[in-house]
Parts: structure tokens; sequence; C-alpha cells
């Protein structure tokens, strides 16, 4: 019965916490950021920073969605 309940728990508070993610993204995904670069320039500037200059910076379809290819090397 008490595995029952903490599973049940533990499902309600993930659910919880993902409309809370996508709430929380939704709202500040209005927001321009202050520098008014994009996320991709913000990326292949810390890339860059770091010597990584092979490394290409391409865009992804989605919402909340990153990715990284280890055998292309691509972000």
């Amino acid at each position: 019965m008490i595995f029952y309940l903490l599973t049940f728990a533990a499902l309600g508070l993930s659910i919880w916490a993902q409309f809370k993610v996508k709430g929380n993204f939704e709202k500040y995904s209005k927001v321009e950021a202050s520098s008014g670069k994009t996320g991709a320039e913000v990326a292949r500037q810390i890339l860059d920073r770091n010597g990584l200059y092979d490394v290409p910076v391409e865009p992804v379809r989605g919402t909340l969605t990153d990715h990284y290819d280890p055998t292309t090397r691509v972000v």
C-alpha cells in the first residue's frame, strides 16, 4: 500500500514540475535578452572563448530542445 502511495506522489510531483518548467519557459520566452543576442550567438561565443572553433552551431526545431552530436561534433 505504501509503495503505491509513494509512486502516486512521485508521479504527481513529476507532472507538477513539468508544468512549472513549461509555464516558466512560455513566460520567459517572450522576454528578449538584454544583450540582444540569440542562443546560437551566445553558444558560438562560449565555444570560441574555449578554443572550440571547429564545433559548428546549428539550429534545432522544437521547444526546450538542445542537441550535441559527438560523432560530428555539432551543437
